[in-house]
């Protein structure tokens, strides 16, 4: 187990290093958590013998102006000679006069113990702040709501993560992004990115006598300073490979509907947010799409692993 220890201790030395007091937004979470999990942790980047790409589109609070619009594209590969890993995250979000885009390259180094993977990773990237003042309608001299049109500006970024799986049976995650707190100076004042922190989980249940039958509960919790704590729990049942339909719940927030379909290597999903917060907002969509070109690692055996779960 000395590889777990120096592996935590990887985490939390890591995690910890740089600490310092910021105020901003909480990242923007995904209702269908469990198919991306390359957003939230590097750990998990190549763990699957294929190169895999997956998109998601959310789209929060229908018809309410200025509500968020997000969209996530990722790319990943286990390399061989490199014991592990590598692949890469752009994820472009969008509120109101607010636009934020990020770029990441991943890379996480794979460890065999016994039946399972433990992916240890690290992500670098950049983030680039944009506020268009041309959508606020403000008058008089305040500092933070004056200037030109547009500003904007990048921010260094580091994430790291855990990720320890059994294939097809269960996984475990915990994870780190925007360690360093990484701000800039736009409008008179500082926007700062705020370290925040995940914890997911699940089991693939099977039935002797329903062999095409696999039910798979999850949770994924995230943490960040200075906002709730996010829980979602979820269960999803999937028939023969090929169809599924689940529920997610977000604690005091909303109830997500999922349903999606692998076709061969394509696998596109959606899911629908009917928010149960007491403002009543509009609800949320949720469409993704991916698809993994399978690679045959050991021609000798010719074994692959499962590609289901993008």
């Amino acid at each position: 187990m000395k590889i777990l220890k120096k592996a935590a201790a990887f985490f939390i030395i890591f995690t910890l290093i740089i600490v310092g007091d910021s105020v901003a937004q909480q990242e923007q979470t995904y209702t269908q958590y469990m198919f991306v999990p390359l957003i939230y942790n590097p750990g998990f980047t190549g763990s699957r013998n294929a190169i895999c790409a997956t998109g998601i589109m959310k789209q929060q609070w229908v018809g309410i102006e200025g509500a968020p619009n997000t969209y996530a594209v990722s790319i990943e590969s286990p390399v061989k000679f490199l014991r592990g890993g590598i692949g890469g995250t752009i994820i472009t979000d969008k509120i109101g006069g607010f636009n934020t885009t990020t770029v990441k390259l991943n890379y996480s180094f794979h460890k065999k113990m016994g039946d399972a993977l433990l992916g240890i990773g690290l992500g670098l990237g950049l983030v680039n702040e944009k506020l268009d003042f041309s959508l606020f309608n403000v008058k008089g001299d305040d500092p933070f709501l004056s200037g030109s049109e547009e500003e904007s500006g990048m921010i260094f970024d580091i994430d790291a993560g855990l990720y320890f799986q059994k294939a097809d049976i269960w996984y475990v995650g915990l994870s780190s992004t925007q360690i360093n707190e990484g701000s800039m100076d736009v409008a008179g004042g500082t926007t700062s990115l705020v370290r925040s922190y995940y914890l997911t989980g699940g089991y693939h249940f099977k039935f002797e006598r329903m062999p095409k039958l696999v039910v798979s509960p999850s949770a994924f919790l995230a943490y960040t300073a200075n906002a709730p704590l996010l829980v979602n729990v979820g269960v999803i049942g999937e028939y023969n490979k090929m169809f599924y339909v689940g529920v997610v719940y977000t604690h005091q927030n909303a109830l997500g509907i999922l349903a999606g379909v692998n076709y061969k290597n394509i696998k596109v999903g959606y899911a629908y947010d009917i928010n149960t917060n007491p403002l009543k907002n509009g609800g949320s969509h949720e469409i993704r799409l991916g698809y993994c070109f399978k690679l045959e690692i050991d021609k000798a055996k010719r074994s692959y692993k499962n590609t289901r779960y993008l």
